[in-house]
Formats: structure tokens, C-alpha cells, sequence
């Protein structure tokens, strides 16, 4: 797996197939509207930002079955109910979820275009994704093909309201399988799930509403952007960029893993101890405020379902010891933010707004998935796809993978954030290849 943006994509020229999905039939409303992500989304796209997400993989094939993708897209369409769902919106302001039936959703004949070179493909796949991707009307998916040299690369891109990263794997195998005439696997619906997630109100007394007053006290009430300066003034925005390296190779992730877990301590937590390490050298706090995207696929029912199944948690980061000691205090922090992500930030909004300080438009976030769970994705070349968009602080992506520890990291585009995300992620990697082979009480031989 590649995490990347669309301005960093290569994009080979080729013969190029395109199809479009339309439905038919009438779409019913649905008792599940839209979760909270999908009301924030919403109303960004509605400001002006870009909100789709794209998958590549490849088939190894010069050429490709037409009809059979076209049928293998449709299979995944039925499969996955939300990918049948769109939003409209009342006159007085109400978003809707609107749902249509199984087969009500069709793709088209592909639309062929041959001999394009790589410059014209890339624009080509771009215009169609733009167009393409919407989560206001029905049946806005996008599905390509690039047939070149010996391999065929499938394109696949929906609105982000219909999925996260987690997604857009089981997207790129589901297709895979349908393509070669496989049963899909079951997956359990994302709208059961957000109907069962929905809550009711949580007094003030809540450990989970307490464990958010708690963090947003350490914080002097702001929230968390990232505490070295980046060339971005208040209230600006600059383009958006991103720097990909490789943290750990896939033995040394191994080694790491083992060693962290024989003394009690998560691997996550190791590498986020690594950053607040990474980030005091630069000159930032001993304690590192964040907010960390959470799946909220928490059983195998949900494994194989597509939507956007994420929640925030907030985590203070300290760094004011040793190495190991910030380990073990982010595994021991980071089990204990945990549940507080069970509160959505709606609530958090409502009970905390009139207190909370927000200088940048984006948040300081730190994901992690690791994708050694999906058995297909090692020989399909794939890569999780961004819209590129525009930032004003710093936002990183821990994955795992066959071949390793990566870490992408999206900052806006100045010389000096360039400088610092430069720097920052150097550092991290010396500290986490230090501690595991050099490091004084290292896990390797300061066992608890």
C-alpha cells in the first residue's frame, strides 16, 4: 500500500477506459442521516474544499475484461449499501440520506480512448474524478482502466461521506474478487452501524465528558495544531503537500513490535512517543496535545464494510523523560483516550464551545492503520489516493504494511514547513532506529 495525493500519482499513458454509473428506480429515505463526519464534509465541499478519495490497483494483465469490470463494479455497488446512498437537501436546511434498492444502480459501457500519452491520462483521470464524485447525487462513483505495458491499473473514486481508508482496501480487493467471478465476502451495512452508534446525551458528570475537560484544561483550551511555526499565518492557507518515508522496514517493525509488546508497550504508542521525541528536538512542548482518528470497526462483523467508520480522541503526548518512559506513558495514555472518542465532536462543540480557541482551520491529527490484515493488497500495487487540497498546519499518517513502517506526512506548502517536516521526520527515524539498535534503556535491553 502507497498512501499519496493525486499531484504525486504517476500516471502512465495508455489506452484509457472509462465507464459511468447511473441509477435507476426511486431512491426511499433512509432513518439513518448523516453522521457526523458526513455533516462536517458536507459543509466544507460546500466552502470550496476538495472531498473525494481514490484507490489504484493493478490487474496483471495487458488488457483488461470490459464487461466483466463493469459487472464486478456493480457487484460491489449492491454489496455495499452506503455506496447506494446519496444527501439531499430541504429548503429549510435538512440533509437527507435517500437510499436506492439493490440493482438500481448500473454501469454503462466503457468509453474507450486509445494511445494517450501521460500528461493527457493524468488530466483525463483527474476531470472525471472532479466531476465524478459527489455525495449529493446518486450514483456518483468513478471507475477507469489503464491498460499499459504489461499491467492494467483500475481507478475507483468516490465522495469521502462514502469512505475512509480502510475502504478503500476492501474496495480494491472486492473488485479484484468480483472481477475473477468470486463471491464477495460478507460485510455488515455502515448505516446499521451509525444507527447503532447513535447515543444519547451525556451529562456533565460523564467519565468521557470529564476526560475531554481534562484534555482541553492541559491545552489552555485550544485546539491542537501543531506547535512549531510553519511559515502560515493565522486565518491563511497554503497549497497542500505531502513527504513519504519509510519509518521501519518490515524486519525492524518486527523486531520493534516484539520488544515493545514483551515490556508492556503498544506499538502505536511507541512510534507516536517517537514523534513527541522528534517534535520537543525541533523546539516544540514536552507535551505534544493531539487528536487521533479512531476506527469504529470494533468487531469482525464490520471488517469488511465500507463507510466512513472513524471517531476522534484526544491525547496529550510527554516527551519530558527518556524514550522508553514516553513509550510506556503514550501506551498507558493512549488506552485511556480511547473511550473518550465514544463522544462525538458535536457534543464536545456544544459543551465546550464557548470556551475552546481555534487559530487554524485544520486539526493536528495523527492516524494509524495497518494493513497486513487484507491478504490481497501485497501484489496488487495499491495506492490510497487524496485529493490534494490545501493546509495551514501539520497532519500525519502512520500505516504498516508487508514491507514496513511508512508515515506520510501533509503540510502546507512554504520553505519553512518544508524545512520542518524535513527535519521533523529525519528525526523521528533516527529515534526509532537509534532506540531499536543503539539506545541507552532501549526496549531491546531494559526489559521491565
Amino acid at each position: 500500500m502507497r498512501l499519496t495525493t493525486f499531484a504525486n500519482l504517476d500516471v502512465p499513458g495508455g489506452r484509457l477506459h472509462r465507464w459511468t454509473t447511473t441509477a435507476a428506480g426511486v431512491a426511499a429515505p433512509h432513518t439513518t442521516g448523516p453522521s457526523e463526519n458526513e455533516r462536517f464534509h458536507l459543509d466544507a465541499v460546500a466552502d470550496g474544499a476538495s472531498g473525494w478519495l481514490a484507490v489504484t490497483f493493478d490487474i496483471d494483465s495487458p488488457t483488461i475484461d470490459l464487461v466483466a469490470m463493469q459487472r464486478a463494479f456493480e457487484a460491489v455497488l449492491d454489496h455495499h449499501e452506503v455506496l447506494r446512498a446519496h444527501f439531499v437537501t430541504d429548503g429549510d436546511g435538512t440533509v437527507r440520506r435517500l437510499l436506492h434498492a439493490p440493482g438500481d444502480l448500473a454501469v454503462s459501457v466503457a468509453e474507450t480512448i486509445s494511445d494517450v500519452d501521460a500528461s493527457t491520462c493524468k488530466d483525463l483521470i483527474g476531470t472525471t474524478i472532479v466531476d465524478g464524485c459527489t455525495a449529493l447525487s446518486p450514483a456518483s462513483h468513478v471507475l477507469a482502466a489503464l491498460e499499459h505495458a504489461d499491467t492494467t491499473t483500475i481507478i475507483c473514486a468516490f465522495d469521502h461521506c462514502y469512505v475512509d481508508a480502510h475502504s478503500l482496501a476492501v474496495i480494491a480487493e472486492d473488485i479484484t474478487d468480483a472481477y475473477r467471478g468470486e463471491t464477495l465476502r460478507p460485510a455488515g451495512s455502515y448505516l446499521e452501524h451509525q444507527a447503532a452508534e447513535a447515543g444519547g446525551e451525556l451529562s456533565d458528570t460523564d467519565a468521557r465528558i470529564v476526560g475531554w475537560n481534562d484534555f482541553l484544561t492541559a491545552t489552555d483550551w485550544h485546539v491542537p495544531e501543531f506547535p512549531i511555526d510553519l511559515g502560515v499565518a493565522e486565518g491563511e492557507f497554503a497549497p497542500a503537500r505531502i513527504h513519504v518515508e519509510t519509518v521501519l522496514s518490515a524486519q525492524d517493525a518486527a523486531t520493534f513490535s516484539a520488544s515493545a509488546a514483551d515490556r508492556g508497550i503498544r506499538f502505536y504508542p511507541a512510534l507516536l512517543a517517537c514523534l513527541a521525541m522528534a517534535t520537543r528536538d525541533l523546539g516544540g512542548p514536552e507535551k505534544l496535545p493531539l487528536i487521533l482518528p479512531v476506527h469504529t470497526r470494533r468487531t469482525d462483523t464490520w471488517s469488511r464494510s465500507v463507510g466512513w467508520f472513524v471517531a476522534n480522541a484526544p491525547l496529550v503526548l510527554d516527551a519530558s523523560n527518556d524514550l522508553v518512559s514516553s513509550m510506556r506513558s503514550a501506551t498507558d495514555a493512549l488506552a485511556a483516550a480511547l473511550p473518550l472518542a465514544e463522544v462525538d465532536l458535536t457534543t464536545v462543540y456544544g459543551t465546550f464551545g464557548h470556551r475552546l480557541r481555534k487559530t487554524r482551520h485544520d486539526v493536528f491529527m495523527v492516524s494509524y492503520l495497518d494493513y497486513r490484515r487484507f491478504d490481497g493488497l501485497p501484489t496488487m500495487n495499491v495506492h490510497h489516493v487524496s485529493s490534494d487540497g490545501r493546509a495551514d498546519t501539520v497532519q500525519l499518517w502512520f500505516w504498516r504494511d508487508e514491507n514496513g513502517v511508512h508515515l506520510r506526512t501533509r503540510f502546507p506548502d512554504t520553505e519553512t514547513a518544508s524545512t520542518v517536516v524535513h527535519t521533523l521526520v529525519d528525526d523521528l527515524i533516527r529515534i526509532a532506529s537509534d532506540q531499536l539498535r543503539h539506545g541507552h534503556a532501549s526496549l531491546l535491553t531494559a526489559p521491565v
